[in-house]
């Protein structure tokens, strides 16, 4: 039988994949072929060691570094700027379509259309006010640096 398919079912074997076919098809090789039988018991003492293994974990101090790594700021930092320029173009575009439909209508009154333009006019500036106050706030809070 081919040495190099022989292999590739012992990896299966020792991670649980064969069936019984596959399975008794290897235990008959491993009796006749002393080179296989090798390489299955040396995989089998690795599979030990490694089940054995466990990962170190960080140490607190080493993920307040990476937290506060410039790479990491920068990233959130762009990653907030697309998702803000994305969802300003939608609004202003998705505002300009409201405002264009409602003025072009022949059959809505004046006076609905200007009530409907002023309560557009006053949610952009109520979102615009906000996101300028929140800017400012953030800018200037003193207690970012605590830790939670």
């Amino acid at each position: 039988m081919d040495h190099q398919k022989i292999k590739e079912l012992i990896s299966s074997y020792h991670d649980g994949e064969l069936g019984n076919k596959e399975k008794q098809m290897l235990e008959e090789h491993l009796e006749q072929c002393a080179e296989c039988r090798r390489e299955f018991e040396e995989m089998g003492k690795f599979e030990e060691v490694m089940g054995k293994m466990q990962l170190k974990k960080p140490q607190k101090e080493m993920w307040e570094v990476y937290w506060n790594t410039v790479y990491n700021r920068l990233e959130r930092g762009i990653g907030w700027i697309l998702l803000s320029i994305g969802g300003m173009i939608l609004l202003f575009f998705g505002g300009y379509k409201a405002v264009e439909g409602i003025i072009q209508d022949s059959s809505t009154p004046v006076l609905l259309k200007v009530g409907i333009l002023t309560a557009i006019g006053g949610v952009v500036v109520l979102l615009v006010s906000l996101l300028r106050e929140q800017l400012f706030v953030h800018k200037r809070e003193r207690y970012k640096e605590v830790e939670k």
